[in-house]
């Protein structure tokens, strides 16, 4: 009790010694410009708690890492020391309200309004899910598209999707299971993980264990230049059910991202995103992570089709930066982790909009970079 009435006087002192004109400019293209929280749209009506829940679960991963590690990625000077006290804390109001969570977040983070240095604030943001699909572990006439495991020699991996699909890897015992739909199969590559259910009812989770040396492309745009899909646009669920209906040329479409990944078998419940931390559900966010850090809490501010899709609703939440993906470029940039099955498939089918988004950064850093 002692520890926690420390905290909430820390937090009303803290909150004094903020300001909002602090600018940074970072290595590459990224500019912070802080802001009020009064000044982040929709910040009242979150529950923070939760955010706290998937802050926390990036602290266990600063806690393995060394007081000097660089963690700021292009934003600048910020080391794994700088998050020692806000993650104490935190831990500290585990469980608490989210009022106090909203509280914690207010006292000791800064809000910082991204845009690249040139002042564009605005980007995509889109969704991704972990699927479920039906396979073997051996190949049978249903079950016949391979996932394959990584490679052992660097050669395996300079094979582009085409030349995999075409046998490139066959016979060199890096099948691990066998699916029966090579759309979902396709799609799988492009969340990363997802699990895999056998014959029996039995479940095998497989996730992310590296890629091909080829670049990823998306086969919406092809699909639109060749104007393959003649009506209601190229929604996500629109192309999956256009490839499946047209299999004769699904390959030659899917073909066009020569990108390929490769899966490992784990045994953990949860999805690990690239920082090595568990994701929850629409509280992890993946970025690109050569500009933008990984751990840190992130306002996004964007629009989600309804239920209905008859038009959007605001999408305003606090996440944490924790994964990565080959799509995912630019200053302004989230994919949204929206969890596991058909539900949050179509969540992640829905959200396809522009928006910005608003770094938190822990006021010791906020001093150090103001110089105070």
């Amino acid at each position: 009790m002692a520890r926690i009435l420390i905290v909430i006087f820390v937090f009303v002192v803290s909150a004094c010694s903020l300001t909002s004109s602090l600018t940074i400019r970072g290595k590459g293209n990224i500019k912070l410009q802080q802001v009020d929280y009064e000044e982040v749209p929709g910040w009242e009506k979150d529950d923070h708690s939760k955010a706290l829940l998937s802050f926390l679960n990036s602290c266990e991963k600063f806690a393995s890492m060394g007081n000097s590690r660089l963690i700021g990625a292009q934003i600048g000077d910020i080391r794994v020391i700088d998050f020692r006290d806000v993650c104490d804390i935190g831990g500290a109001i585990k469980g608490m309200s989210s009022k106090q969570a909203k509280n914690f977040f207010e006292n000791w983070f800064a809000p910082f309004k991204v845009s690249s240095k040139g002042g564009n604030s605005n980007g995509l943001f889109t969704g991704y899910y972990e699927p479920e699909i039906r396979g073997s572990k051996v190949k049978t006439d249903t079950y016949k598209y391979p996932v394959y495991a990584k490679p052992k020699d660097s050669g395996g991996s300079s094979y582009s999707r085409r030349e995999i699909e075409e046998g490139a890897l066959a016979d060199k015992k890096l099948e691990l299971l066998y699916v029966e739909d090579k759309v979902d199969l396709f799609f799988l590559h492009v969340q990363g993980s997802g699990r895999v259910i056998l014959p029996d009812g039995a479940t095998v989770k497989i996730t992310y264990d590296g890629k091909n040396n080829q670049p990823y492309t998306s086969i919406g745009n092809y699909i639109i230049e060749n104007n393959l899909i003649k009506e209601g646009g190229t929604s996500y669920d629109k192309i999956k059910l256009w490839l499946k209906n047209n299999p004769e040329k699904a390959n030659e479409v899917m073909n066009v991202n020569a990108s390929y990944i490769f899966f490992k078998i784990t045994d953990k419940e949860y999805v690990v995103g690239a920082q090595g931390t568990p994701l929850i559900a629409e509280r992890s966010l993946a970025v690109d992570n050569d500009i933008m850090p990984y751990g840190f809490p992130i306002w996004v501010n964007t629009k989600i089709k309804n239920k209905e899709n008859t038009g959007y609703s605001s999408y305003q939440k606090l996440l944490v930066t924790q994964d990565a993906g080959s799509a995912i470029k630019g200053v302004v940039r989230g994919d949204i982790f929206f969890g596991r099955g058909s539900g949050a498939e179509k969540m992640a089918a829905s959200m396809n909009s522009l928006g910005n988004y608003y770094i938190f950064l822990p006021i010791n850093v906020v001093d150090k970079f103001s110089g105070r």
